[in-house]
């Protein structure tokens, strides 16, 4: 019997996330069962053309719709970065920033309601698009439009989750379900425990009130790499050190809780096209070519810019200035750029972690990406930039109308030169994922093959926290998919409800 009284529902997810709202909204495909998702971001995301339109995305850095996490970016014992990257992802990702799927995750394209589109040749970008592929080609590297057959290697175009202009995301699974209430602007604050049995999650909103709301079944935690780690150190799951340093009382002893946070780091760096070859003056500049692309783009929420390999980089060209890797640095007011993003796939580090700053459910976790402990991580990028910076600068077609790099020229002959400008200017690639992650036991992970927190009966995590080795790839894809198989474990576990 689905519950019915007030406060009590069948399934809880706590964030309304890529694989959150997946779950949710599988789960829903019962119509008896009442399900409740706790989101802590705003209810009506796709109501904001900045978020709906994926050529507005530039414009959400530093916006009130931008978490904005303070990371360590590099913490050596001579040399500490701390920033706020101005992450891309909105309240709980509830649009997929990066685009980048494929047809063949077959579920999804068969029975989900996400929808995806290959890459269109814009007019605007032919010319960059034809030189760059040009002096790829030039150099001996071959064209790759298959990536997804195991062979990655190669130059590409993306396929995105884009229908029509307008950007998709996981909320697509539960719009229109009766059986789904989605609790916007509301932060868990805990899970609560009968002996070992997950029974109910407190919450508290704007207002401050808390509230506690109870689980029949389960509840399923989906707040992503950073604040899934947070929720269940609050809670009393996790190092013995950690909760006693902030007096939490202790319920599961789980050393690797927030331990063992992977990303992919990446060094972006820009050069100067020659005029005319980039977007720069439609995406970021005041103009009539950029309001002419912006009332396109209101037009709906379409976008004319939305529809647009790997063993050890991925290299993204991007024909504009790029603020979203390039924050410490004003858009130059005049001129075509290209951003190159060298983008790191099998990083030797170890791995950082996600840590509580303190028991206020409210306040950003410490936030350590740990990059370049293994030295063999910097010379890695260093030589993906040189491999990279040949092929603009010296293969036919693009050193025609590739000039000068910005804000001042790359110390491409010098390793030690290059080495210290990796150290000051990497990024993250915004994959994080591990803080919670799969294992055999307790001993090496936090979550079983079930997905099932160890030591705790009717709690699970489904999102990018659990996995264990981070893929070769932009974990879009991979999120999903932890979403999808999460959904099916779990209506497995209970035939009653879904037969």
């Amino acid at each position: 019997m689905a519950a019915s009284t007030p406060n009590m529902y069948d399934f809880i997810v706590v964030g309304g996330g890529t694989a959150g709202n997946v779950v949710a909204g599988r789960l829903a495909e019962n119509p008896d069962v009442k399900i409740l998702v706790i989101e802590a971001g705003i209810g009506n995301p796709d109501d904001i053309p900045t978020i709906t339109t994926p050529a507005r995305a530039f414009e959400l850095r530093n916006s009130k719709y931008d978490w904005s996490y303070q990371t360590t970016f590099v913490d050596k014992p001579d040399y500490e970065r701390i920033e706020k990257p101005n992450t891309r992802g909105k309240p709980a990702s509830y649009h997929d920033d990066d685009r980048v799927y494929d047809p063949r995750f077959s579920k999804i394209a068969r029975e989900g309601p996400l929808h995806i589109s290959h890459a269109t040749l814009l007019p605007e970008t032919r010319a960059f698009r034809d030189a760059l592929t040009e002096a790829w080609t030039s150099k001996g590297h071959g064209i790759k439009e298959d990536i997804y057959n195991g062979r990655m290697e190669g130059l590409t175009h993306c396929v995105s989750t884009v229908y029509e202009g307008v950007r998709s995301s996981s909320a697509v699974y539960v719009f229109g379900k009766g059986n789904v209430e989605i609790m916007h602007s509301t932060v868990a604050t805990k899970i609560n425990f009968e002996a070992d049995t997950a029974v109910s999650v407190t919450v508290v909103g704007t207002d401050g009130k808390k509230t506690t709301l109870k689980a029949n079944k389960e509840i399923i935690i989906a707040g992503g790499v950073f604040e899934t780690p947070k929720l269940l150190l609050l809670s009393g799951i996790g190092p013995r050190r950690e909760l006693a340093h902030h007096g939490i009382d202790p319920v599961i002893r789980s050393e690797h809780v927030g331990e063992h946070l992977l990303d992919h780091p990446i060094l972006p760096h820009v050069f100067r096209l020659k005029d005319g070859l980039g977007l720069d003056h439609i995406l970021l500049r005041e103009g009539p070519d950029h309001d002419a692309a912006i009332n396109q783009a209101n037009n709906g929420g379409k976008d004319p810019f939305g529809p647009e390999g790997q063993p050890h980089f991925e290299i993204d060209f991007i024909p504009m200035f790029c603020d979203a890797f390039q924050w410490h640095f004003d858009i130059p007011p005049e001129g075509d750029w290209l951003t190159v993003v060298v983008d790191l796939l099998r990083p030797q580090s170890k791995g950082g972690y996600v840590r509580l700053t303190s028991i206020d459910p409210r306040e950003q976790p410490d936030i350590n990406l740990n990059y370049f402990t293994d030295e063999l991580d910097i010379l890695a990028l260093r030589e993906g930039v040189r491999f990279v910076d040949d092929i603009l600068m010296n293969g036919d077609g693009m050193k025609e109308i590739i000039a000068e790099d910005f804000p001042w020229p790359m110390p491409r002959e010098s390793d030690e030169e290059m080495d210290r400008l990796i150290l000051d200017r990497a990024q993250t690639g915004y994959h994080p994922c591990g803080t919670a992650r799969l294992s055999h036991d307790i001993d090496q992970g936090v979550v079983d093959s079930k997905l099932r927190v160890h030591g705790a009966k009717r709690l699970r995590i489904v999102d990018a926290s659990v996995i264990p080795v981070i893929p070769d790839c932009r974990i879009q894809n991979s999120v999903y998919m932890i979403g999808e198989k999460g959904a099916d474990i779990i209506k497995a576990a209970y035939p009653e409800l879904y037969k």
